[in-house]
C-alpha cells in the first residue's frame, strides 16, 4: 500500500500534457514552458512528455540547483564530458561541445532535434541560459521549461516566451474530482466523497500534499479500507512523517524572521493582519504570502492562516514547548487574542493551555462550543475537561457529551446529559443538552415518537428558566431567546410528526411558527422550520415550493458559518431530496460538492449523504456502475453516521443495482443487512427502501411481472399520503410490466411538480389512451435522465396496441425500435436468439391454447387481466408470432424454461 501511495500517477494533467506535447513534436516546434507551484506536478509532467516522446526524438533531462546556478554552464555539465576545463570561458567551445554531445554523428537534423527537459529552470545560471536560448532560435533544440514562475527564468530563455517562440502553461491545483481520481488511482478502490473532498480542501489541491496525506493517514490508521471502501475515520491530520520532511524542505530556506512569523501565525491560527503588522512582522508577512506558505483573508478583518491546514499542524508540532510560550508573550504585549468574541478564541486558548497558562473557565467553555462545531472532538473535550469551577462545570459537561457523540461514544454522551434538562440554569446548556438527546435516542431507537416527549422536557425547563429570572430585570435578549427556546421546543415535537408522517396537521403549524419566527428575526427557527416544510411539500408533490424554501435553509446555513453547523446534514438532506425531483442536476452536484464551510473532518458526519445523492444522480443517468460504486461508499458512511436514518434507502437501492448488474452475492448481502435494521429515518423513506428490496428480490428470483410486495406497498403509501414515495413505488413496478395501476399513476403524476413526474403522467396518458404514436416517442427518445428504464416499457406496449389496431406501419416502426433496444440488426428475425419463455408466460400460454379468454386467465392465474395482457405480447414477441392461432402445442414446448 505505502508503495503505492508513493507514486505519482498523472491526474488532471491530461490537456496539458497534450498541449506541451504539441509544442514540442509538431513540425517548428520549439518546446514549452510550464510553470506552477510546488507540489503541483511539473516534474510527473516532464516525466509523461519524456515517455511519449521517447521513441521519436532524444530526450535529456537536466536538473538544476541554487549552488550550480553560480557555476558558468553548471546545470549542463552533464552533457558537456569531453570539454577542456580551459574553455568553459569559451561560449563557443561550450557550444561545439554541448552540439557533439546532442548529436554525435555530426548529422544537426532539425526535424531529429532533440529535447531537453529542464528542472527548476529559474536556477539556470546567464551564461547556460544564453547558451540554450540561441540553441532553441537555431531550431538545433526542443526544450521544455519548468518553473514556479516566468519571471524567474534568466532573461535569454524568458524572451522565448514572451516572443512567442515557447508556449507557454500553468498547473493549477486539482479540482475535487481530480483530487477523488488520483485517491482511486493510488488506494486501488472506491472512496468516500466525503474523505476526498475533505483531502482536497486541507490539502488545497496541491498533488504532492495529497499524497503525503494518503501516506500517512494510512500509515496511522485514520484512513481505512471498510468493506472495500476508503474512508476517514476520524480528522487527525498527521504532522509528522512525510508530510513534516516536505513542509521542513519549505522552511529551510527562510529568514529567522520569516521563520518566526510562520510560528506565530500558526500557533495563534487565525492572526489579524493589524496586530501581525503590530509586532512588525509585515515584511515576512510579504515574503510568506509569496512563497505561498502563508493566506491572508480579503474583506476589513483580514486574518492571516497558513497556506493550507495540515502547514499549521506540523509548524504547531515543530515549536518546542519553551518557544512557545516565549511567542505567546510577545503576542499579548501588543492584542489579547482571549476576547470572547475574538475569532482565534479557540486556537488560544488550546495554546494557552499548552504553555500552562491559566484560562478562565467562561473562555473554556466557549473554546469547547466551538471546538465541537468545527468537529474537533479532542479539542473540545481537552477543554471542557479543563474547566474547574462549578459555575461553568454542567455547560463543559454538555460540551464533553457532544464530543463523545460525535466521535460515535454514544453511552458516554447519554450519561453525561443524563438529568441535564432538569437543572439547567442557561437557555444555551439547556438546548445543547436536548439536541444531544435527540440525537442519541434517534441513533439508538429510530423511533421519531419518543421527541414528544423531549419536546416538553425542554419546553419544562424552559419555564423553570423564565420563572428563576427577575421578571423586572430581564432585559430584551433573554425575552428573545426564551421566545426562541419555545419555538426550539414547538419544532422538535413537530419534527417527531413529520417524521412518523403526519403531515397535514403538522404543515399549518409550521407556517405559524416560520411566520412569527420572521417578524422575530430568529433565523435558527426560521432554518428549522423551512427545513421541515420543506420535506411535507416535497413528500406530498409540492417540489417548486419546497425548493423556495430549501434554498433559502441552505442560505440561512451558509450565512450562519458555525454557529448552524449542527444542522448541516438536517437541511442538506431536505435540499438534495428537493433538487432530485426538480431535475435540477447541476445544482445538487454544486451543493453535494459544497460540504461544510471547507472544515477538515466535518464532511465525515455528512459523507454518506453526498454519495448517496450522487448514487442517485448516476442512476438517473442510466450510469449504474458508477451509482453502485458510489452506493457501496454511501452505506460504509452511513453506517457510521446516519442522523437522518438514510441507510435502509442506501441498502435497498444497492441491492436494487447489485442485481442488475448480476452481483448476486453483493445484492444478497445488503438484503440481509436491511431485513435486520430495525425502524429508522421517515416512514415514506422506510417504505420505499423496503421496495427497493422488494425489486431486488424480484430480479434475483428472475420472476416474471411485478413483485406484489411492490404493489401492497404503494397501496401503503397512498393511504398514508406519501405522495412522493407513491410515485417512486408505482414506478418501480411499472418497470417490472405492472399496468394496473396507471389511472392512479396519472392522477398523482399529474398533481406531482417536477420533470420526471410529468413523463410519468404522459406515458401514463398514452397508455390509458391506447396512444401508440405517443409511447413510441417516449419509448425512442432520452426524454428525461433516467428514463432507460421504461423507454423499453414504453415500446413494447406501443407493440401492443399496433398488432392489437393492425396498423402493419406502425408495427414495422415499433419492431425496428425494439430491435435496436434488444441489440438485433434492424433485418434480423426477431425470434434469432429470443429468451426462452418463463414458467408464467408458458401457464399463460397454455390456458390461451385451451381457448381461454384474458379475464379468465387472470381468474384462474390470481393475476390482473393487464398483466396477462403483458405475458400474452411478450410470449408472441418471444416465439415471432401475432396470433393466437398460431400457438401451437410443440412451439410452446421447444421454447419454454425447464
Amino acid at each position: 500500500m505505502i508503495e503505492g501511495v508513493a507514486a505519482r500517477p498523472l491526474v488532471g494533467r491530461e490537456a496539458v500534457l497534450e498541449a506541451v506535447l504539441s509544442s514540442v513534436l509538431r513540425p517548428g516546434g520549439q518546446g514549452a514552458v510550464v510553470v506552477a507551484d510546488a507540489g503541483l506536478g511539473k516534474s510527473a509532467l516532464a516525466g509523461a512528455v519524456a515517455a511519449e516522446a521517447e521513441g521519436r526524438i532524444r530526450v535529456h533531462r537536466i536538473h538544476t540547483s541554487s549552488s550550480l546556478s553560480r557555476v558558468p554552464y553548471g546545470a549542463l555539465a552533464p552533457l558537456l564530458p569531453d570539454l577542456d576545463p580551459r574553455d568553459t570561458d569559451s561560449p563557443l567551445a561550450v557550444m561545439r561541445s554541448l552540439l557533439q554531445r546532442l548529436f554525435p554523428g555530426d548529422d544537426v537534423d532539425p526535424a531529429a532535434a532533440p529535447l531537453l527537459i529542464i528542472d527548476d529552470a529559474d536556477a539556470l545560471d546567464e551564461a547556460g541560459a544564453d547558451l540554450l536560448a540561441q540553441l532553441v532560435a537555431s531550431a538545433r533544440i526542443r526544450v521544455v521549461l519548468l518553473a514556479r514562475r516566468i519571471a524567474d527564468i534568466p532573461a535569454g530563455l524568458a524572451g522565448l516566451v514572451w516572443e512567442g517562440a515557447l508556449s507557454r502553461h500553468e498547473l493549477l491545483p486539482l479540482t475535487e474530482d481530480q483530487v477523488k481520481d488520483l485517491c482511486v488511482q493510488v488506494l486501488g478502490g472506491p472512496v468516500l466523497t466525503s474523505t476526498s473532498t475533505d483531502l482536497a480542501r486541507v490539502s488545497g489541491g496541491n498533488p504532492m500534499l495529497v499524497l503525503a496525506l494518503l501516506s500517512e493517514t494510512v500509515r496511522m490508521g485514520s484512513l481505512v479500507l471498510r468493506n472495500e471502501v476508503w474512508l476517514l475515520q476520524d480528522q487527525m491530520l498527521p504532522p509528522e512523517g512525510r508530510l513534516g520532511d516536505l513542509l521542513r524542505a519549505q522552511l529551510a530556506g527562510l529568514s529567522k524572521e520569516e521563520h518566526e512569523a510562520l510560528e506565530i501565525i500558526a500557533l495563534a491560527e487565525p492572526l489579524p493582519a493589524a496586530t501581525a503588522f503590530e509586532l512588525g512582522l509585515h515584511r515576512a508577512v510579504d515574503s510568506l504570502t509569496e512563497a505561498k506558505l502563508v493566506k491572508i483573508s480579503a474583506g476589513r478583518g483580514r486574518l492571516l492562516r497558513p497556506m493550507h491546514p495540515v502547514y499549521g499542524e506540523v509548524v504547531r508540532r515543530l515549536v518546542p514547548a519553551a518557544r512557545s510560550a516565549r511567542l505567546r508573550q510577545r503576542l499579548l504585549t501588543v492584542t489579547d487574542p482571549s476576547e470572547r468574541e475574538s475569532d482565534n478564541l479557540l486556537r488560544w486558548v488550546c495554546w494557552s493551555l499548552d504553555c500552562g497558562a491559566e484560562v478562565s473557565d467562561a473562555d473554556l467553555v466557549a473554546a469547547a462550543y466551538r471546538a465541537n462545531n468545527v468537529f474537533d472532538s479532542p479539542a473540545a473535550l481537552r477543554t471542557a475537561g479543563a474547566v474547574k469551577g462549578p459555575d461553568h462545570a454542567l455547560a463543559a459537561r454538555v460540551q464533553a457529551a457532544r464530543a463523545c457523540f460525535q466521535d460515535g461514544h454514544l453511552d458516554s454522551a447519554r450519561e453525561l446529559v443524563d438529568g441535564v434538562t432538569a437543572v439547567a440554569s442557561d437557555l444555551t446548556t439547556l438546548k445543547m443538552a436536548v439536541l444531544i438527546r435527540v440525537q442519541v435516542h434517534l441513533y439508538n431507537h429510530g423511533d421519531p415518537s419518543g421527541l414528544a416527549a423531549i419536546a416538553a422536557e425542554w419546553l419544562a425547563g424552559v419555564d423553570r428558566i423564565e420563572r428563576s429570572a427577575d421578571s423586572e430585570t430581564a432585559d430584551a435578549e433573554l425575552i428573545a431567546d426564551i421566545s426562541s427556546s419555545r419555538r426550539g421546543g414547538r419544532l422538535l415535537a413537530l419534527k417527531g410528526r413529520v417524521t412518523a408522517g403526519s403531515f397535514h396537521p403538522a404543515e399549518a403549524e409550521l407556517e405559524e411558527i416560520l411566520a412569527d419566527a420572521r417578524r422575530a428575526g430568529d433565523d435558527e427557527a426560521i432554518l428549522v422550520a423551512e427545513a421541515l416544510l420543506a420535506e411535507i411539500l416535497i413528500a406530498t408533490g409540492r417540489a417548486r415550493a419546497a425548493g423556495i424554501l430549501s434554498r433559502d435553509a441552505m442560505v440561512i446555513l451558509d450565512r450562519g458559518g458555525h454557529r448552524f453547523l449542527s444542522y448541516s446534514l438536517f437541511v442538506l438532506h431536505r435540499h438534495v431530496d428537493v433538487l432530485l425531483w426538480l431535475g435540477e442536476w447541476e445544482e445538487l452536484h454544486a451543493t453535494l460538492r459544497q460540504g461544510v464551510s471547507g472544515i477538515f473532518g466535518a464532511l465525515v458526519h455528512v459523507g454518506g449523504t453526498a454519495d448517496l445523492g450522487l448514487a442517485v444522480l448516476n442512476l438517473r443517468n442510466d450510469d449504474s456502475a458508477a451509482a453502485l460504486t458510489h452506493l457501496s461508499a454511501a452505506i460504509e458512511g452511513l453506517r457510521t453516521h446516519d442522523s437522518e436514518g438514510m441507510l435502509p434507502i442506501a441498502l435497498g437501492l444497492g441491492a436494487l443495482i447489485a442485481a442488475g448488474e448480476g452481483r448476486a452475492a453483493a445484492a444478497e448481502g445488503l438484503l440481509a443487512e436491511i431485513k435486520v435494521l430495525s425502524r429508522r429515518g421517515a416512514a415514506a423513506s422506510w417504505l420505499l427502501a423496503h421496495g427497493y428490496a422488494a425489486a431486488a428480490r424480484s430480479v434475483m428470483s428472475g420472476e416474471q411481472g411485478p413483485p406484489k410486495e411492490l404493489g401492497e406497498l404503494a397501496a401503503e403509501a397512498e393511504h398514508a399520503g406519501f405522495v412522493a414515495a407513491e410515485l417512486e413505488l408505482r414506478t418501480l413496478a411499472l418497470s417490472f410490466g405492472d399496468l394496473d395501476g396507471m389511472s392512479r399513476l396519472r392522477k398523482i403524476s399529474e398533481e406531482f411538480e417536477g420533470p420526471q413526474a410529468e413523463v410519468i403522467g404522459r406515458f401514463a396518458r398514452a397508455v390509458l389512451d391506447e396512444d401508440a404514436e405517443e409511447l413510441l416517442r417516449l419509448g425512442s427518445d432520452p426524454v428525461e435522465p433516467g428514463w432507460e428504464r421504461l423507454a423499453k416499457r414504453c415500446t413494447e406496449e406501443a407493440l401492443r396496441l399496433a398488432r392489437a389496431g393492425g396498423d402493419r406501419a406502425l408495427l414495422k416502426r415499433v419492431q425496428r425500435e425494439l430491435n435496436k433496444k434488444n441489440g438485433l440488426p434492424a433485418r434480423q428475425k426477431q425470434k434469432a436468439g429470443v429468451p426462452l419463455l418463463t414458467r408464467r408466460e408458458h401457464d399463460v400460454a397454455a390456458l390461451v391454447m385451451q381457448g381461454c379468454r384474458n379475464a379468465e386467465i387472470a381468474e384462474r392465474l390470481f393475476l390482473s387481466v393487464r398483466t396477462v395482457e403483458g405475458h400474452i405480447y411478450r410470449t408472441f414477441e418471444k416465439l415471432g408470432i401475432s396470433r393466437r392461432e398460431d400457438l401451437k402445442p410443440e412451439l410452446l414446448a421447444r421454447n419454454s424454461e425447464d
